[in-house]
């Protein structure tokens, strides 16, 4: 009897065991499964998420240019880090502007470091600076507009909201577009490319932004530039030699002209206004505007002129000129060759004085981050301009 006890215990004892050790499998081949399934489905969810993401960026650096004076500065970092740590993204670097350390330099810094995409956090300055480094590079650059006026962004199509601005920061999609540069062959550094993308000028204009109070620009944005313009109006003439040469080499001569302002554009619009209406980022061309005015009238009538052609894109039949002139011209370079130093403005920054000035163009040499997923990309992986614009305005 004992003998049969003791043997239906151990029987016992065993099929517990066996149950247990079936109930720990049973379990861990559950956890196993669980974990599995989510393992799959993180995977899937980050695969979603780089839909969006160029293939080449994922091992990539995003160097984040930030111009810390900008209101949004402030909370842009924790947006950024926010928005790559929920695409399983890297943590991108950020470089901050300083007085003595300009969007050229950062962006110059952020190659040295090996970024592969990098940001522009700022105003239409620290845009034209940061572009200016990358031009010629084939380092893409995107653009976060956090300034005022934001003009390069709204005259190409780009997002004003941030978090927008980052899903085309990080899209497949780019955009080669144009660049000016212009040289001081009178300075210290004749071969350095002072580079722009908007308007920039060379006479009473930057004169006028010169005049112009950076505090009263904070309060009144574009408006401030009247007070300077006011000021500016009865500066002297600028006398001197221009030459614009076209595609062909042919050139348009201007011998001994006086002038009040010679702008040159790479896009049109301003606030208000078109000034240049036929300007375009991607023709490889850049729009010139000779400008001289008579006394009070002329500015008045040069106003007005400018508004007209905006609307109608034509000079034909302009409702007053009598008291200024107004000679239109497109070419790929500029040289001018003048009397006394004049005041120069690259995107509505005085960048100092020259009496010998060479003006270029730089076809297609800088990458732009665009909005990707459009039916209009053509077989480069590229959203021409036009379009872009199109699909802004009906979105």
């Amino acid at each position: 009897m004992k003998s049969k006890k003791h043997h239906s215990l151990i029987s016992a004892a065993f099929k517990i065991a066996l149950s247990c050790f079936a109930l720990i499998s049973i379990s861990r081949a559950g956890k196993s499964l669980i974990s599995l399934t989510k393992k799959k489905r993180d995977e899937k969810e980050v695969r979603d998420r780089r839909i969006e993401i160029r293939e080449d960026d994922q091992g990539a650096d995003y160097a984040f240019i930030i111009n810390p004076s900008k209101p949004k500065a402030a909370k842009l970092k924790e947006t950024v880090k926010e928005f790559f740590a929920e695409r399983h993204m890297p943590p991108p670097v950020f470089i901050d502007t300083l007085l003595e350390k300009d969007g050229y330099a950062c962006a110059k810094e952020a190659l040295a470091m090996g970024a592969k995409v990098v940001v522009a956090c700022g105003g239409d300055g620290t845009v034209r600076t940061v572009g200016g480094a990358l031009c010629g590079s084939g380092v893409p650059m995107g653009v976060l507009p956090i300034g005022t006026a934001n003009l390069f962004a709204k005259n190409v199509g780009l997002p004003l909201d941030v978090k927008e601005s980052l899903k085309v920061v990080v899209s497949r999609g780019s955009k080669k577009i144009d660049m000016g540069s212009m040289r001081f062959l009178d300075s210290d550094d004749p071969d350095f490319k002072h580079r722009f993308l908007l308007i920039s000028g060379i006479g009473t204009d930057a004169e006028m932004i010169g005049l112009t109070n950076l505090s009263l620009k904070k309060y009144l944005g574009w408006g401030a530039y009247l007070v300077g313009g006011a000021k500016s109006i009865l500066t002297p003439h600028y006398v001197g030699n221009i030459c614009v040469k076209d595609r062909q080499g042919k050139s348009v001569r201007f011998s001994g002209v006086r002038f009040r302002s010679f702008l040159v554009g790479n896009c049109g619009k301003i606030p208000l206004l078109n000034l240049m209406p036929g300007a375009s980022y991607t023709d490889g061309i850049l729009d010139f505007k000779l400008l001289d005015t008579n006394g009070i009238l002329g500015w008045i009538e040069l106003i007005s002129g400018l508004f007209y052609e905006s609307k109608s894109k034509t000079l034909d039949q302009l409702p007053l000129k009598e008291a200024f002139t107004m000679e239109e011209i497109k070419g790929v370079e500029a040289s001018l060759r003048l009397k006394e130093k004049a005041p120069v403005e690259l995107d509505g920054d005085v960048v100092g004085k020259s009496s010998r000035i060479l003006v270029q163009v730089e076809k297609q040499a800088l990458i732009l981050r665009v909005p990707a997923g459009s039916h209009d990309l053509d077989v480069t992986g590229y959203i021409p301009l036009p379009s872009l614009r199109r699909n802004a305005k009906q979105a």
